[in-house]
């Protein structure tokens, strides 16, 4: 009887692993979708002194604003606000990296998506 009772609950819990496997990989992550999304509303914004572009390899939004880091920064919470409105989700690790011509290209702000 017990041994029974060992195989039902070993056979239960290889049927939640492989259940929450096949949950997990078939969702689909829409990050490289909403990264190109994210740059074509970024690109129509004047404020940008050159053409967004997006890295799925380093999971980043790359745009250059023509500013201190300091003004740079204040852009997060309005990057923040586009994705929110546009219902964009990304994977964890997903950032917005600003830099700026005035130092020399550098990243001066990351903002977290």
């Amino acid at each position: 009887m017990e041994v029974r009772h060992k195989y039902a609950t070993g056979l239960f819990f290889l049927l939640t692993i492989v259940t929450a496997q096949c949950a997990y990989s078939g969702t689909t992550d829409e990050s490289v979708e909403n990264a190109s999304l994210l740059c074509k509303i970024l690109d129509g914004n004047d404020a940008l002194t050159q053409a967004s572009e997006f890295s799925s390899e380093d999971r980043s939004v790359n745009i250059s604003v023509d500013s201190s880091p300091e003004e740079a920064r204040k852009l997060c919470p309005v990057i923040s606000a586009i994705v929110e409105h546009h219902d964009m989700v990304f994977a964890q690790g997903w950032t917005v990296q600003i830099t700026s011509p005035g130092s020399d290209h550098e990243v001066v702000a990351i903002c977290p998506l």
